[in-house]
């Protein structure tokens, strides 16, 4: 292994320290590990990575492991690998998110799910009450709104309520580099901790005006509201979200908890 390849394998291997916990399987500590050090832009795209048996040599994990936590990657579209060339961080020119938990409309293969393009609309304290103190109880309430294309097909609404105290990236971020966050990851790294438990309740609702204006549909249409409380730990409340999805053809693969990773798993 050269030294830049040792040098990514030193890296993972210290952020693996991190991931490793008690209750998580080892490929997927893998997965997260990679996942975060591409989401923090620490590896770049385009950046060529060890190869397995190179990864084998140099960390505390099976072959086996590896293999699984790369096949992951490369399902989530956060790698690729290049016949007889190797495998590659990838580029992301369009900016859509890779890995959205709560937008994940699956394809016509049937084996993935739709682009996702966030915008972030809005970052802003919410001064009133709602179903989001009752779930955070934290005397500060951040929220941030944000349009997410599916494909080129529909767009969806998003308002996600978090403690900007406990999740102080969520504040401090400049808006261009928090649009594309996997929140997900931005929650472990200022929790040291996964999304376990998710509770999901979804409804049938007419949308106001303003939101019908931010996802380009008529005004008053009838469409799905997915509200979503989760959860750290043993049962420590992390955020609540709401989701406005107008009507589409499209099926929704629900998460059943933070670590779930989708068609990917299969």
């Amino acid at each position: 292994m050269d030294q830049d390849q040792a040098s990514i394998g030193a890296d993972l291997q210290r952020r693996l320290d991190h991931y490793v916990r008690p209750g998580i399987p080892k490929y997927m500590a893998m997965r997260d590990a990679i996942a975060h050090a591409v989401a923090e832009g620490a590896w770049s795209p385009g950046l060529r990575l060890p190869t397995e048996i190179e990864w084998a040599a140099t960390l505390p994990l099976s072959i086996g492991t590896i293999q699984r936590a790369l096949r992951m990657l490369v399902d989530e579209g956060i790698i690729v690998r290049q016949q007889g060339n190797g495998t590659f961080v990838s580029g992301q020119p369009d900016e859509s998110m890779h890995a959205p938990l709560h937008c994940r409309f699956i394809d016509d293969s049937g084996a993935g799910y739709l682009p996702v393009y966030p915008k972030i609309s809005g970052r802003y304290d919410v001064e009133q009450a709602g179903p989001w103190s009752e779930h955070l109880r934290c005397p500060r309430t951040l929220c941030i709104e944000r349009v997410l294309a599916i494909g080129d097909e529909f767009s969806v609404f998003s308002r996600f309520y978090a403690d900007p105290q406990r999740l102080s990236a969520f504040h401090a971020l400049p808006l261009k580099k928090l649009a594309t966050e996997n929140f997900k990851e931005l929650i472990m790294r200022e929790t040291a901790q996964a999304i376990g438990r998710m509770d999901q309740y979804l409804s049938t609702r007419r949308f106001e005006p303003a939101i019908c204006k931010m996802i380009g549909v008529r005004a008053g249409v009838t469409g799905q509201r997915l509200d979503i409380r989760a959860y750290v730990g043993k049962g420590s409340p992390v955020y609540y979200q709401e989701l406005f999805i107008p009507p589409n053809e499209r099926v929704l693969h629900l998460a059943r908890d933070g670590r779930d990773h989708g068609l990917a798993e299969r």
